[in-house]
């Protein structure tokens, strides 16, 4: 199976993402995807099977990943055990540029870049390492500004001191299920979304630019993530609407056009499509952004969650494991 290619979403006023949530269902809400940042992932609660390339191993609670750039990971839980509850994990997401594009350049960040390296197949750490990084996790989740960067600067800096174990092989990059064409392909139209949010977006253009038809453009695009491309920028679009929301004291209108919607009516229709309510509800509620909406769902396939594709835990499960023991 495809991995489904993320865009990751950050909060308002933010470098990068640092969550604290539960969901229902791992294989619901995590499907076999990959994503341009890495990713810390401390799990709390919850045990189960984890994949990571073509390393499948099962997991239990207290277990710390480091995934990455571009490598397909996925968590399906064992939704027989703990009955009652649900799982419950500490989210990092973070590109490498983050800090600037020469930070982790730097002579005193040798052993971070070393553990960049090598979190190309994946890293797990040790019990030991798990609960003093997740006390640092629950720690750095209070903080803002400056603080929260040095925070995590810090949790780098331990793993990077700390014996890890490598998950992939050292051959999966050369057999991934995309490749690296491709994926370069997906990351290119990301960047060109992001980048012109607020204008036109011209799909042929794009295409022109990929050196595709129109027409295999669309069909390469939705096998790679799931869903269109004018989907694809719907979603962008009213996740940027939510932050300024939330964020700012702009008008409805205002925020619509400067999202890229020309007319009202068709912003707060696809508003409510994606997100289940209104404008100006979304913004009465104070709401901000809840874990599905900061993975903004290019890695759910198609729009909304209702719509993502999601087979069944167990044939997802299923499915991905015998991609990878197909390699």
């Amino acid at each position: 199976m495809n991995p489904q290619f993320e865009s990751i979403l950050l909060e308002a006023d933010t470098s990068f993402n640092l969550l604290h949530f539960g969901c229902d269902s791992f294989a619901s809400d995590h499907m076999w995807h990959y994503h341009p940042e890495y990713e810390l992932t401390w799990i709390v609660r919850s045990s189960g099977t984890r994949f990571v390339g073509n390393s499948i191993k099962p997991y239990d609670a207290n277990d710390l990943v480091l995934i990455g750039p571009g490598l397909p990971h996925c968590w399906h839980n064992d939704e027989t055990a703990g009955a009652g509850e649900r799982p419950e994990l500490f989210l990092v997401q973070f590109s490498e540029s983050f800090l600037g594009d020469a930070f982790f350049a730097l002579p005193e960040a040798r052993a971070v870049r070393e553990m960049f390296r090598q979190s190309a197949c994946g890293l797990c750490f040790p019990p030991a390492v798990a609960d003093e990084i997740g006390c640092l996790l629950r720690k750095a989740a209070e903080l803002g500004g400056l603080e929260r960067i040095a925070a995590l600067l810090a949790i780098l800096a331990k793993l990077a001191a700390s014996p890890r174990e490598t998950l992939a092989s050292a051959d999966y990059q050369t057999i991934n299920d995309i490749s690296p064409a491709n994926r370069e392909r997906i990351e290119t139209v990301h960047r060109h979304v992001r980048s012109n949010l607020y204008g036109e977006i011209c799909q042929a253009e794009l295409a022109s630019q990929l050196k595709m038809t129109p027409q295999a453009f669309s069909k390469f695009f939705r096998a790679a993530t799931g869903h269109t491309f004018v989907g694809f920028v719907n979603i962008l679009r009213i996740n940027e609407a939510c932050r300024l929301l939330a964020g700012t004291d702009r008008s409805i209108t205002q925020v619509a056009m400067d999202c890229g919607y020309n007319n009202i009516s068709n912003f707060n229709r696809q508003f409510l499509q994606l997100k289940g309510t209104t404008p100006s509800n979304f913004r009465r509620g104070g709401a901000i952004l809840s874990d599905q909406d900061y993975r903004d769902p290019a890695s759910r396939g198609a729009l909304p969650r209702a719509s993502r594709f999601r087979p069944s835990p167990d044939s997802a499960a299923a499915r991905v494991q015998q991609s990878i023991a197909a390699r």
